[in-house]
């Protein structure tokens, strides 16, 4: 590396971290560190955090990959922001003035530290149903229903439940994302990404028929009013993330939006003035950062890119497939136009609980404590997951299978724990197992339910590319990233169920989506040095396909046999959803 390439920086919020990565104009990563943060949560299916700490912690973070890869601050010439889609709520101001209002109805909205309503929260479920029941023709971008898991239902949860004095004490009400770049510059542009995704802000062809749309872009005022949200749109949508309705623009994906200030870059260790682009969803972060990846050395096509999905696994999971066209799918959020590459739809599939589902059904079995201790006793010491992956090859050899898939014949799973974003949009929708022993208490049942859920999470994923196809979309690999894709068994799992190719990042699969930040970062710089009058065609594509790289595909296996049994399992677990509607059925009084 030359001392005088640029540098160019990516700041990721996940659900409990927050990482700074900084790549090189060549697209090779040389530091990333994370902090953590911590989340409240104070009553079930309430997740409450604070923009506060999480600002110290990407502090924290980018001072230290600056430490670690020993680089002049100067030399960052762009960052980039991406973070989970969750609410934050402040008062009317600047960064230097504004301040953190509670969320917290458990502290009778007076823990200002907890201004944050986590994208997993489940508090507006009645909000939700009711918003989706206006059957709103702008509702048709987001799949048909409204998700507890957007904004305007939580929104709408703090109108109906805050005091009158501390709901009007609110100000602005950001998306995670775009409140990380208003706090770094200042000034409010909110990103195309968020308000599109996640507010149902119209902006582009095919996003609906409101009349109350100005030049084909704004907030559907008429909407607005519909769910109990008037007074917002009385007062020009101020409140919601400060953009007027008519004629605002809002700004793509790593599009120059302004500098940091002197208090940001003081916090953050680098340079007043460094260019801030456009932000995104972290799941979109991850899209860029793996479905532009050039394959063995040679870089994608749009069209090429066109038939590869992102799938990013953390916590939770999120399916991105780009189009050239709109089409519309049941279940499925978009088609979103330009909230990625400027020219092009997305539409967004999703699990609300992989990773952590995962989490859950092993540390909560019976044998975990004794499967972690085997685990922490080897030499080197395993991960829990590492460990269960080896104990799974032991159990299949001593069972003479050629194939571990086969351990789990009987056992079977729903993966709905936390209901079901796509493709049913049904948050009532719960998990279920079948199969159970009186063995599946034992290290040995732990791994097999274990492989079950993964089984479960694969399947989940095959209903989702299954709704998309016969919608219209041709899709031929899979681009994984996220912390799942470091496991070996979940991508093998995943690759086999969906009978496709599934690409690794060449970044690391944990890094690739802060990788996607810092490409926003470098189209930022890009951005800037053309002028605003410029526009963004091809920058973020060139940026993809410059910048990131594969390292590996892993291929399906083709066994008939495999086939035929996953094919057998997928039905079991179709048929155990249908199921469980009939004995909900059964249980209503």
């Amino acid at each position: 590396m030359s001392s005088s390439e640029d540098i160019f920086l990516g700041v990721d919020v996940g659900s409990g971290s927050s990482r700074a990565a900084l790549i090189t104009a060549s697209g090779k990563l040389l530091a990333i560190h994370a902090t953590p943060f911590s989340t409240s949560r104070p009553a079930p299916d309430f997740f409450e955090q604070s923009s506060d700490e999480i600002w110290a912690s990407i502090c924290v973070s980018v001072k230290a990959a600056l430490a670690i890869a020993n680089i002049d601050p100067n030399r960052v010439k762009g960052i980039g922001f991406d973070a989970t889609c969750s609410l934050v709520a402040y008062t009317s101001g600047t960064p230097d003035t504004a301040r953190p209002v509670s969320i917290s109805s458990t502290s009778n909205f007076e823990d200002h530290n907890r201004n944050i309503i986590m994208w997993c929260d489940h508090r507006a479920k009645d909000q939700a149903i009711r918003i989706t029941e206006t059957h709103h023709d702008i509702l048709k971008n987001i799949g048909g229903t409204m998700s507890l898991e957007m904004e305007l239902p939580k929104t709408l949860w703090l109108k109906e439940n805050m005091p009158m004095e501390k709901w009007q004490n609110i100000g602005r009400l950001f998306d995670l994302p775009d409140f990380l770049t208003w706090r770094a510059t200042g000034d409010y542009f909110p990103s195309r990404c968020s308000v599109v995704c996640k507010w149902c802000y119209k902006a582009g062809p095919e996003s609906g028929d409101s009349p109350s749309h100005v030049g084909n872009q704004g907030w559907p005022e008429d909407f607005l009013r519909q769910i109990g949200l008037g007074e917002i749109a009385d007062d020009d949508c101020q409140k919601l993330c400060g953009v007027g309705n008519p004629g605002q623009r809002v700004h793509f994906a790593g599009e120059h939006i302004g500098g940091l200030t002197e208090r940001a870059a003081e916090e953050l260790g680098l340079v007043a003035g460094t260019a801030v682009g456009g932000a995104v969803i972290d799941a979109y972060a991850g899209a860029i950062g793996t479905l532009g990846a050039k394959m063995n050395g040679v870089e994608a096509t749009v069209s090429e890119a066109r038939k590869r999905i992102s799938l990013i696994c953390g916590t939770s999971s999120c399916h991105l497939v780009m189009s050239d066209r709109p089409i519309f799918v049941k279940g499925i959020w978009g088609p979103f136009h330009g909230v990625m590459l400027p020219d092009m739809w997305v539409a967004e599939g999703g699990q609300s609980s992989t990773g952590q589902l995962i989490d859950y059904l092993t540390k909560s079995h019976p044998a975990y404590n004794e499967a972690l201790a085997t685990a922490q006793s080897t030499t080197p010491a395993l991960s829990i997951y590492e460990y269960l992956n080896q104990h799974l090859d032991t159990l299949a050899g001593k069972q003479s299978l050629n194939n571990m898939a086969y351990l789990t014949k009987k056992l079977h799973m729903t993966p709905d724990h936390h209901g079901n974003r796509s493709p049913f949009a049904d948050e009532t929708m719960r998990g279920s197992i079948s199969g159970l022993d009186l063995n599946s208490n034992t290290v040995d049942g732990l791994a097999v339910l274990y492989l079950a859920t993964i089984q479960a999470l694969a399947f989940g994923t095959r209903q989702i590319l299954d709704a998309l196809t016969v919608a219209g979309y041709t899709i031929e690999t899979i681009c994984i990233s996220g912390g799942l894709s470091l496991n070996r068994v979940f991508v093998r799992v995943l690759a086999d169920v969906m009978q496709l190719p599934v690409v690794l990042p060449g970044s690391g699969g944990d890094a690739a989506v802060v990788v996607g930040a810092a490409v926003c970062g470098a189209v930022a710089f890009e951005s800037k040095l053309k002028g605003p009058e410029a526009g963004m065609e091809g920058l973020l594509w060139g940026a993809m396909a410059r910048l990131t790289e594969a390292s590996d595909v892993v291929e399906p296996e083709r066994d008939p046999k495999l086939q035929r049994f996953y094919e057998s399992k997928f039905r079991v677990v179709e048929k155990m959803q249908k199921d469980q509607q009939e004995y909900n059925k059964m249980m209503i009084e």
